[in-house]
């Protein structure tokens, strides 16, 4: 059964604004993830988050959605936008959902380039 995505009514934030996406976006786990954004909501997505007025590590910090990543990947609303992505604020702020047109190796790779490399999650702290 399809629900409605809960969209807030607020737009995207400036270009400069850093989107977090936990994980290292592998084509498993986007093909997993956007499957499942389609099944559950009617759109073909996956969840990101902006630091929105904060730093890297405060929005980890803060976000309960970002904690049990290990590694994370960076990006700007900016690079997202002039790759042809569109975003919609989700569930609540500073989630966003970022729209894919499909999960051809195509759009995937595009994707892929839109983010820098994976790295530590500041708020995940060392692991034994």
């Amino acid at each position: 059964m399809t629900r409605s995505l809960p969209v807030r009514a607020e737009q995207p934030p400036d270009d400069a604004v850093v989107v977090i996406r936990g994980g290292v976006l592998s084509r498993a786990s986007i093909e997993q993830t956007a499957t499942r954004s389609l099944r559950l909501s009617g759109v073909l997505g996956i969840s990101v988050e902006g630091a929105i007025g904060v730093s890297v590590l405060d929005a980890c910090q803060s976000s309960r959605r970002l904690a049990p990543y290990r590694r994370i990947r960076l990006s700007t609303f900016g690079r997202l936008r002039a790759a042809g992505f569109a975003l919609l604020a989700t569930h609540e702020h500073p989630h966003f959902t970022l729209v894919l047109p499909d999960l051809s190796e195509l759009t995937i790779a595009r994707l892929d380039r839109c983010f820098d490399d994976p790295i530590p999650n500041p708020a995940s702290g060392p692991r034994g």
